[in-house]
């Protein structure tokens, strides 16, 4: 679950890296990624380069209840080979 910490050991990688988006920015983003992949109930993977930083999710997709918008869940997000546990929803 994203807390307080979690959020500040993100913000402080991507400003190391000199990312210029916000964590939520980030996170959004990816979450999007991965539902625009259109993969239900398998968990997959998206990349992007955020500043100078390689950002990887894992997560999955689960449909949407009479014609709502599927659920992303993302599991973890890597930053330059740092894990951290996301396990969250973010759509």
């Amino acid at each position: 679950m994203l807390n307080k910490q979690l959020y500040e050991e993100l913000d402080r990688e991507f400003s190391r890296c000199r990312g210029d988006l916000d964590v939520e920015d980030v996170l959004l983003m990816m979450a999007e990624d991965l539902a625009d992949l259109g993969v239900v109930g398998r968990e997959v993977s998206v990349r992007q380069q955020v500043g100078r930083a390689k950002v990887t999710a894992r997560g999955t997709c689960e449909a949407g209840a009479d014609g709502e918008e599927p659920g992303v869940f993302i599991r973890t997000l890597e930053i330059d080979g740092k894990v951290f546990e996301i396990g969250d929803y973010l759509l």
